[in-house]
C-alpha cells in the first residue's frame, strides 16, 4: 500500500516513543528507515522496525546512553555509542568525521557499542551532500562462509561510498551475493531467492529464503567478495575494538546484545589538492551515463543514482499492508 511519507515517519517515530525512546532519537531513526523505503530498499526500511523494538524490549538499546569519543589522535577517533539506536550513533559518527575532515582534511571515526544502523548508504549520502567523499563499512552477524569454507563466519559486511557529484554516485553494497535484509524481505513477502546465492542448513543450494536464513548466504564473486568481507570484518570490527566473526551478535537477532563495529571516513576534496574535483568528477560521470546503453538495458545508471533521486522526490512510500498494521500497532495508532 502507498503511505504518505510524513505519516510513515510520524507513526514510526511514535512506535519508538511508545517504547521509551526520546523524541529526537525516535524521529531520526524513523527518518532513516522510511528513507530506505523511499529508495525501494525495503529490506532496510520499516520491515526492520519490529526488530528494533524487540532489541529495545530486550534491554539492548539504552535510550539514555551517552555517545562519547573514547580514543582520538588527530584525524582519527573512536566513538562509544552507549547502546543508543544505531542510526543515531551512526549520524553522530558521520558528523564527527566531517568535523575532523574540516580540521585535518580527512576524518576517520570508528564506532563500537552501538546497534544496527539501517541502510549504510544513508550516511554516505549525508557526507556527499555536505561536499565530502564519504566511505562507510560495518560488520554484521555471521551469515556466510569464507571462500572455500562451509560454516558461516563472516557477516554480509556492507560497503558504501558517496561522492559529492552530480549526477549522484552513492554505492551501497553488501559483500554477499544477496543482502540478508533482502532475504528477510523475500521471506516476508513469499518471494523466492535467485539461484546460487544461498545454501540451506545442510549445505545444499536453496531458493527458499527461510532455509537460507537457517543456512548460509554466499559471498558475491567467490574469492573476491570473500576477501572484501574479511577486510571489512577486521577494519569495522577489530580496528575499532568491536567483535569479529562468530563473536558478532545483535545485528539480525536483536534480542541479543549488539557487538559489531562501524567505520566512517570523510575526505575533504580540497585537502587533496585536486582543483575543481567536484566538477571534473561530475563531468566524468555524465560522460559515463551518456554512452549508448547495451541492448538489454534502458539506460546507463550509476550506483545509487535512481534510488537517491527517488528518495529526494518521494512524497509516499510503499509498505506491505501487514507490516503497516504491525507498525501502527506498535505505535498505538488505533
Amino acid at each position: 500500500m502507498e503511505v504518505d511519507r510524513q505519516r510513515a515517519v510520524a507513526v514510526a517515530a511514535d512506535a519508538f516513543r511508545a517504547h521509551g525512546i526520546t523524541d529526537a532519537d525516535a524521529e531520526q531513526t524513523a527518518e532513516v528507515l522510511v528513507s530506505a523505503d523511499a529508495r525501494g530498499k525495503h529490506s532496510h526500511g520499516l520491515l526492520r522496525l519490529p526488530r528494533f523494538v524487540r532489541g529495545i524490549e530486550s534491554g539492548n538499546v539504552d535510550a539514555a546512553g551517552s555517545i562519547e569519543v573514547v580514543s582520538e589522535k588527530g584525524a582519527a577517533a573512536t566513538i562509544r555509542g552507549g547502546s543508543r539506536l544505531g542510526p543515531v550513533v551512526a549520524s553522530a559518527a558521520a558528523a564527527e568525521a566531517m568535523d575532523r575532515a574540516d580540521e585535518f582534511g580527512v576524518g576517520v571515526v570508528g564506532v563500537r557499542d552501538s546497534n544496527h544502523l539501517g541502510m549504510l548508504g544513508y550516511y554516505t549520502d549525508q557526507l556527499q551532500r555536505e561536499g565530502y567523499v564519504g566511505v562507510a563499512i560495518t560488520n554484521t552477524e555471521p551469515a556466510m562462509p569464507p571462500y572455500g569454507g562451509a560454516e558461516p563466519v563472516l557477516g554480509t559486511n556492507p560497503i558504501a561510498i558517496g561522492l559529492p557529484t552530480e549526477p549522484v554516485f552513492n554505492l551501497d553494497m553488501s559483500t554477499s551475493a544477496i543482502a540478508r535484509g533482502t532475504v528477510l524481505h523475500r521471506k516476508e513477502t513469499g518471494e523466492e531467492l535467485p539461484a546460487d546465492v544461498a545454501l540451506d542448513a545442510d549445505g545444499q543450494p536453496t531458493t527458499d529464503p527461510a532455509a537460507a536464513l537457517e543456512g548460509t548466504i554466499l559471498p558475491f564473486g567467490g574469492a573476491k567478495g570473500s576477501g572484501l568481507a574479511i577486510a571489512v570484518e577486521i577494519l569495522a570490527g577489530g580496528l575499532v575494538g568491536a567483535a569479529m566473526g562468530t563473536d558478532v551478535t545483535g545485528t539480525y537477532h536483536t534480542t541479543d546484545p549488539c557487538s559489531k563495529g562501524d567505520l566512517f571516513l570523510a575526505i575533504d576534496p580540497d585537502a587533496m589538492g585536486a582543483p575543481d574535483f567536484d566538477e571534473h568528477a561530475s563531468d566524468f560521470l555524465t560522460q559515463l551515463t551518456s554512452g549508448e546503453p547495451a541492448a538489454h538495458a534502458e539506460a546507463i545508471r550509476l550506483p545509487g543514482q535512481r534510488s537517491v533521486e527517488r528518495d529526494r522526490s518521494a512524497t509516499t512510500v510503499e509498505v506491505d499492508d501487514e507490516l503497516w498494521a504491525e507498525v501502527r500497532e506498535l505505535a498505538g495508532d488505533g
